[in-house]
């Protein structure tokens, strides 16, 4: 990969503050040239070939993958388990075992799809090709330990009920995706009940079924095909993950480098079509991922410095990151005199947990309020103007901080 190697001293800390206009720049321009990156789309294709030709440029070893999936079918999932609940409600009152299986497959379709982000029923959607970008950074001597940054390439469909509804929009969410408990325990009690069913206690729960069905039926407009411009997520994030290659790049070239730590930069495809480029990136490469003691740095969501966070788990997927990993963001960022939050994501998730569910030690962060729905969040409003120069710097900081003490300490050297 490198030829006539110069002799390499230890890199010295890097200043993420260098970077900071250049990050800003970055995303403006990705915005302005390429604009708003529905997943599988030739706009995000674009991007990928853009952060291809800048690392190749820094002399990294650079490839695309692609792959497969049906990146529709994440969120189209969600407007059939709501049709399903209309037509459980109606049979309730004819046939309450259909009724049960109705509800039953709309709970599940929720549960298993959008809320597991497994693959149930994607073949019923169109297929569509994806492009993972990947750069590593080699170190100075024998490689020892990896260590992937990642951040998500695409941009998200607007959600509708998160512009419109905002902070109210999670107790609907709530509402909708546990309501179809209502219709399928009702149907499958009222079933067995038989002839006693008739009786006004199942009737209440009939009704509270159809009482239910405006909040539910609000899921039917839940998200457009409409694709927000994504700047704080999360163009910020790879325009972070950027700087960590021309970071370490640049530092190479001047004959400083990591001493046994390669560093791998990897801008993942399909996010927002449910962490499918991740998924296929760990699949692809699970044996590589344990051949060398090998983590993850996930970055995402990038607006605003104050709200510097390290996630600790994510509760849809159950996926729990790595203490080590934790611990050594809350004592770097410490060190820079930073507040750090530590937070669990309570829906959704990253592309964190398609390492962690492949056994490989992860870590999430980010620069975004974890503890409400910001209003920039999957609607029009990800836009550059809500975007700091000082959050990308104060993450690229964080980052660099972090590799650097992997390197020098062996941090994240056991496997989980």
């Amino acid at each position: 990969m490198y030829r006539n190697e110069p002799e390499y001293r230890r890199m010295p800390l890097p200043n993420a503050d260098t970077y900071r206009e250049s990050m800003h720049a970055f995303v403006r321009t990705v915005l302005d040239e390429i604009g708003a990156r529905e997943s599988c789309s030739e706009n995000e294709r674009r991007l990928g070939r853009r952060l291809a030709e800048r690392w190749r440029a820094l002399g990294l070893d650079v490839r695309s993958e692609t792959f497969t999936c049906h990146p529709k079918a994440f969120l189209g999932v969600i407007p059939i388990a709501t049709l399903l609940y209309l037509l459980a409600t109606i049979a309730y009152w004819v046939a309450p075992f259909l009724c049960f299986l109705l509800a039953g497959a709309s709970f599940t379709l929720l549960t298993v799809e959008v809320l597991r982000y497994r693959e149930l029923v994607d073949p019923l959607f169109a297929e569509a090709q994806g492009e993972n970008v990947i750069g590593v950074v080699a170190p100075a001597g024998e490689v020892r330990r990896r260590v992937i940054v990642s951040a998500h390439q695409d941009s998200a469909y607007e959600f509708n009920l998160w512009y419109f509804l905002k902070g109210a929009a999670v107790p609907v969410m709530i509402v909708g995706f546990v309501a179809a408990l209502v219709p399928m325990l009702g149907g499958l009690a009222k079933s067995l009940a038989g002839a006693a069913g008739a009786s006004h206690a199942f009737d209440v729960v009939g009704f509270a079924a159809i009482a239910l069905y405006p909040i539910v039926g609000l899921n039917f407009f839940f998200h457009t095909y409409s694709v927000v411009p994504g700047a704080m997520d999360d163009l910020a994030g790879i325009s972070v993950i950027d700087a960590v290659a021309h970071a370490l790049g640049e530092a190479r070239r001047e004959g400083q480098a990591l001493e046994h730590t390669e560093v791998v930069v990897l801008a993942v495809s399909c996010e927002e079509a449910g962490l499918r480029g991740a998924k296929r990136f760990a699949e692809r490469h699970r044996a590589a991922l344990h051949d060398v003691p090998t983590c993850v740095i996930n970055v995402d969501g990038v607006y605003d410095e104050q709200y510097l966070t390290v996630i600790d788990r994510e509760l849809s997927t159950g996926v729990r990151h790595d203490a080590r990993l934790i611990r050594l963001a809350r004592e770097r960022a410490a060190a820079r005199g930073r507040v750090i939050h530590q937070h669990a994501i309570p829906l959704g998730a990253t592309d964190a947990t398609a390492f962690a569910q492949a056994g490989v030690p992860t870590v999430a962060l980010l620069c975004q309020d974890a503890t409400r729905l910001v209003p920039n969040y999957h609607t029009r409003l990800d836009t550059l103007d809500h975007v700091r120069p000082e959050s990308l710097s104060v993450m690229l900081q964080l980052v660099l901080d972090m590799i650097e003490q992997i390197d020098r300490d062996d941090v994240g050297a056991d496997q989980a």
